[in-house]
């Protein structure tokens, strides 16, 4: 996972925390993109590239890479 400029997260992701992007850190891991809130302990969460719908998905998460590990089990908590 590494990390990326904010303003270069998906549209849709981006469009989720229009106005917080100050609280949030953006990262990368494979095809796909995490913001997370180290305040608000919330991560969303987006596939990028081909096959991508635009849908996030957002959790409570102890960090991005609880974020992603909680999105490839299955185990998104609203």
């Amino acid at each position: 996972m590494i990390k990326i400029d904010i303003n270069t997260v998906d549209a849709n992701l981006l469009a989720d925390i229009a106005g917080d992007e100050a609280q949030f850190q953006a990262f990368e891991a494979d095809r796909y993109q995490i913001v997370f809130s180290d305040d608000m302990q919330r991560g969303g969460i987006v596939l990028v590239g081909s096959g991508s719908s635009g849908v996030t998905e957002w959790t409570d998460a102890t960090g991005p890479a609880d974020v992603l590990a909680r999105f490839l089990a299955d185990d998104m908590h609203p």
